[in-house]
């Protein structure tokens, strides 16, 4: 691909950093040449993914936040500036399950986690994004924001957001010189996944999630894409 983005030396913010798509988005970023922010709940999870991501000769910080209050965002964004010098692509991978079946507190805690979060994330990053081009804001979405499936209700409804969301900014950032990306995977290979007679080896991996997060970030500034849907090749189905 010609003209592709130079991402090495900038700093990437990745939420969810402790597991899953998170932590490979952190792995890839930084075989790519980014330093990187590091955000999850848990310190200790969070210790062996940084140590990781300096191994592989970039800076890492482990940001403890919890990105459920309002504090807990501008916290994070603060240590990644503070810690690393900067801020340039913002990686929106943490995320909750929420069933039909559970209580109200529980719909709002997964709207409040998977959507609110990412926009105050997002409109708190936006200033630092803004101060060089070759930014971007890429949001780990799912395909359940394209599709009502009636156990998930304020999953669904999270996710349809992210999506609608991530499109809007993109026509407000897209003059500023800042990508902004939705990948919608089908069935990703963690453990919010769960149910009987499934293959995990046939299920899209993290990995597969994070080389998409990079072909994003390196992508041209002359062009972006603003959505990415991902199904498993075969069916993990058994």
């Amino acid at each position: 691909m010609a003209n592709k983005t130079n991402i090495k030396d900038l700093v990437a913010l990745v939420t969810g950093a402790s597991s899953g798509i998170g932590q490979a988005c952190c792995l890839e970023l930084a075989r790519k040449g980014c330093h990187i922010g590091a955000v999850a709940r848990s310190e200790d999870k969070l210790k062996e993914v940084v140590e990781e991501c300096r191994k592989l000769g970039v800076n890492a910080a482990a940001i403890t936040a919890d990105l459920s209050s309002a504090d807990g965002a501008q916290s994070a964004i603060d240590a990644c500036v503070q810690k690393l010098g900067g801020l340039n692509i913002l990686i929106n991978a943490a995320g909750t399950w929420g069933g039909t079946e559970k209580p109200l507190e529980e719909w709002e805690k997964c709207i409040n986690l998977n959507l609110m979060s990412l926009m105050r994330l997002t409109n708190l990053a936006v200033p630092h994004l803004e101060k060089k081009e070759g930014g971007a804001i890429i949001n780990i979405a799912s395909i359940s924001g394209r599709m009502a499936m009636g156990e998930a209700a304020p999953y669904c409804a999270s996710k349809y957001g992210v999506v609608g969301f991530s499109l809007s900014m993109f026509e407000a950032l897209r003059e500023k010189g800042i990508k902004v990306c939705s990948i919608e995977p089908g069935m990703v290979n963690t453990p919010m996944v769960t149910g009987d007679r499934l293959d995990r080896s046939k299920m899209i991996q993290p990995e597969d999630i994070a080389h998409t997060v990079a072909f994003v970030a390196k992508f041209p500034m002359t062009a972006c894409p603003k959505e990415i849907m991902i199904s498993p090749q075969k069916s993990p189905r058994q």
